[in-house]
């Protein structure tokens, strides 16, 4: 999802020419973190695998949707093919309950049902046994709930395009597809492959995730049917309906492969321009992560009112066609990554989503390193440092379907992070093995943190828990405490040094620079340390080491 960095913009505008290093707080941490809500009987029937959940694997959905515009309402279908895990004679589904139910169907019965919040309870009239195959049909429509604030406070987007012509789409990230369809609305449930089929006016294009199959005209309604032919988390699945123009550019000298673009009509020419970028983009998490993941569904990128949002093969632009101070623009920067981090990998709850935003937002510092260098690299990720809030640990709580979209953490703490663990293992080839091993491993399945810290024990022959256990798992950074005490008679000066805020385990290095300007990885412990040098100019801390907060103790 396309974080909140309008204070990022500001601060790149105004010192993007300054010299910048460092990527360090001086702000007090809060002493507590900050509260979740009292979570409730709903969040659980979306976030929590219960025995009625957890019992079947929905591996395969046709879903058929026909818009009535005019009246912001849809009909529809979905066919959901089912495989035992257990065995069952009732399952939990999930629809808003703003959503209307005409029936379900089961080998021709109509099947019984009930509802409470966006819980569905299908009950068969026999045990189905563990390993069986069934397909069950539910038939639905209504009004579904309209986006306030898309796309972090989710729902429909009813739009009119600057010509006043329709413009239709859904982000529904976090709230779930639940909104509009009826499924398995389940982070782990991610169906291998499935079918969709839009009806819409006469006049107007629908682009959605994957390969368009068929598109069939009838009097006064077309159409269009796409297949998508890997795993895909639910909240991805999308469409965008509006007048839209076609164009692609060649991704390789064969011309296989092509990156597809839909922009209204009248941005034709601004966005052929704008879109080269792309290629770039592209090629760069290709090296940095492996092959993008969904070369048989294409990749794409579609115009939308809303900033942007990640939706699996069909992502969402809505930026502006605007370049930020470096160059780029941060939107197909971001939810590009996110083909990698969030779809082929996705997590297994919220509680983890910093694998989603907080890689994706790495990914943007990676591709300004590979393209401008290191230093812009460390000043592109001081800009992020500051928006940090520190309020809540960045892994959240599991089984409740949360994550507070307001938070920031999760993106950027987590991108510091990553820069923090690169630092600390102090090897750039085992540090990119972790990231390219880890998608490699993963790719096209659902995750959680603890897979990703096994893996870098696992390529770094160390246990790093002492690490991820301060990043993830508690609210404050770790901060070093100083002493520089410098004689009056000589250059001679001694450093004094010791990590506060953290378990006795914690062994993070960080370097210093040197009077005469070289660099000294020095070892922080909990216990006082100290260095002595040599020089005219004070010791000093390189905080672009990593993310930490620093204090200068007062002296004995």
């Amino acid at each position: 999802m396309k974080h909140q960095n309008f204070l990022l913009f500001f601060f790149i505008i105004c010192f993007t020419s300054c010299s910048l290093i460092g990527i360090n707080i001086n702000r007090k941490a809060p002493e507590r973190a900050g509260k979740y809500p009292k979570f409730k009987e709903q969040d659980s029937l979306v976030g929590y695998l219960s025995k009625d959940r957890d019992c079947y694997h929905p591996y395969y959905y046709e879903l058929a949707v026909d818009f009535n515009i005019k009246e912001k309402s849809i009909q529809g279908s979905n066919k959901i093919f089912i495989l035992a895990k257990t065995d069952f004679n009732t399952i939990l589904l999930n629809l808003n309950e703003q959503m209307k139910i005409y029936s379900i169907k089961y080998n021709g019965q109509l099947l019984s049902y009930r509802r409470k919040y966006t819980g569905l309870w299908v009950n068969f009239p026999e045990t189905i046994p563990k390993g069986e195959h069934i397909v069950i049909d539910i038939f639905y429509g209504g009004k579904p709930v309209i986006a306030k604030r898309p796309p972090w406070e989710g729902g429909f987007v009813w739009k009119k395009d600057d010509e006043k012509r329709p413009w239709v789409g859904v982000a529904c990230e976090q709230v779930g597809a639940n909104l509009w369809w009826p499924l398995k609305d389940h982070l782990t449930a991610e169906p291998d492959s499935m079918q969709m089929t839009y009806t819409v006016p006469k006049g107007l294009i629908c682009v959605s995730n994957g390969k368009l199959l068929d598109q069939t005209d009838s009097a006064d309604k077309t159409s269009f049917t796409y297949k998508v032919s890997y795993p895909i988390n639910t909240y991805n699945v999308t469409f965008y309906i509006g007048k839209f123009e076609h164009f692609s550019i060649s991704y390789n000298k064969e011309e296989k492969k092509r990156l597809h673009f839909y922009v209204l009509d009248y941005n034709l020419e601004k966005a052929q321009n704008h879109f080269k970028q792309t290629k770039k983009v592209v090629q760069t998490f290709e090296k940095l992560y492996g092959e993008y993941p969904y070369w048989l569904d294409d990749f794409k990128l579609v115009e939308s009112p809303f900033e942007g949002m990640e939706h699996q093969t069909a992502i969402a632009y809505g930026n502006g066609y605007r370049n930020n101070a470096y160059g780029v623009d941060y939107i197909i920067l971001h939810e590009t990554a996110h083909e990698w981090w969030g779809n082929a990998i996705s997590v297994k709850d919220y509680a983890d989503i910093w694998i989603h935003e907080g890689m994706a937002t790495y990914s943007e510092a990676l591709y300004i390193e590979e393209t401008m260098g290191r230093e812009t690299y460390n000043n592109y990720l001081y800009f992020y440092s500051i928006l940090i809030k520190n309020k809540k640990p960045v892994v959240g709580p599991t089984d409740v379907n949360y994550w507070n979209y307001k938070d920031s953490d999760p993106y950027m703490k987590g991108a510091l992070m990553m820069h923090s663990l690169r630092i600390s293992i102090g090897n750039d080839s085992i540090f990119f093995d972790i990231l390219k091993s880890f998608y490699q491993q993963y790719k096209h399945q659902t995750v959680t943190s603890q897979n990703f810290i096994d893996m870098v024990s696992l390529k770094t022959g160390s246990n790093y828990s002492w690490f991820f256990n301060q990043y993830l798992y508690k609210h404050q950074p770790p901060k070093l405490e100083y002493f520089i005490e410098a004689s009056d008679k000589s250059n001679e000066q001694t450093f004094y040094y010791k990590w506060i805020n953290v378990a006795d385990d914690f062994v993070m290095p960080i370097l210093v620079k040197n009077p005469d300007g070289s660099k000294t990885k020095i070892y922080p412990t909990t216990a006082e340390k100290s260095i002595q040098v040599s020089g005219e100019r004070l010791i000093e801390i390189d905080v672009s080491s990593a993310y930490f907060a620093k204090t200068e103790r007062k002296r004995k």
